[in-house]
């Protein structure tokens, strides 16, 4: 008896291998994250806060303690899994929300700019009216550009100085290329920027009516994605008692591990579905 539970207390050593695995790849900085550390971060540079790799870190961590606590050392994988998994969603949908916001905030600020323009105002006003008018990275990218505009510069130096988010992109290299047709050909700037303020309002519009439209089918795979938990809870309620068929036999810990990570490969191809639907 005395090797079978220290053969036992090697196995779970062992699998706690890929539980800690799991943890290291959630909290592994995205490419880019060191240069924007190096080059100042951004407009939330200055914040003090927990690192997100932090909150990473002890929620999977947390989740696979308990799953080796309830479930052994498959449920201590399939936790850490799960719940890389969720805060991986999380992540991204967080980021979906500040891009549209984004873009939102970058038609409000091409608005003002424009009736500031049309009104005969300096480029450098007008720009700093569109930066009172909005908020974050975007109200900082008007400000710089008022500045540069003050100092005889272009847009193409202002966002040199400063790069805007990934979202706002291709809308900031369009208004460039505005700006610069506007001094090369003489072409009334308002009436080039207006047909980008329309195109992110359209963008923006396009994008949050396929979101509406995606909340049916997401409900449907949260629920789908749940069914395995419910039948466990039907199992256990009906006397099968299949939580001790997944802790105590190896077979069940495999079969545990194998639809952990069956559920959620199923659950990111779902993600992986709506989030190219959701490119305009």
């Amino acid at each position: 008896m005395t090797d079978f539970y220290g053969v036992r207390q090697v196995f779970s050593i062992q699998a706690l291998l890929p539980a800690l695995l799991a943890v290291a790849l959630a909290v592994w900085p995205l490419p880019g994250a060191a240069r924007r550390l190096n080059h100042g971060g951004g407009a939330g540079s200055q914040r003090a806060g927990p690192s997100p790799a932090l909150g990473r870190t002890v929620v999977i961590g947390a989740t696979a303690l308990l799953g080796i606590l309830v479930l052994g050392p498959a449920g201590s994988v399939s936790g850490a899994l799960l719940a890389a998994l969720a805060v991986r969603h999380r992540e991204r949908r967080s980021r979906t929300t500040r891009g549209m916001r984004s873009l939102a905030e970058l038609a409000t600020g091409l608005r003002v700019l424009i009736g500031e323009l049309g009104t005969g105002a300096h480029p450098s006003a007008a720009a700093a009216s569109a930066s009172a008018d909005t908020e974050g990275a975007v109200s900082e990218l008007f400000g710089d550009l008022a500045v540069t505009s003050r100092l005889g510069g272009t847009p193409a130096e202002s966002l040199g100085a400063k790069r805007p988010p990934a979202e706002l992109l291709p809308a900031m290299a369009r208004f460039t290329r505005c700006w610069r047709m506007s001094e090369q050909h003489g072409v009334a700037l308002g009436r080039l920027l207006e047909t980008l303020r329309e195109d992110v309002e359209h963008r923006v519009r396009v994008v949050r009516d396929i979101d509406s439209k995606l909340a049916g089918p997401r409900a449907t795979a949260a629920v789908l994605s749940g069914l395995p938990l419910l039948g466990l809870l039907l199992g256990e309620t009906g006397g099968a008692d299949p939580l001790a068929v997944l802790v105590s036999d190896p077979v069940g810990q495999f079969l545990l591990l194998a639809g952990t990570v069956l559920l959620c490969a199923g659950v990111l191809w779902i993600q992986r579905l709506t989030e190219v639907a959701m490119r305009p």
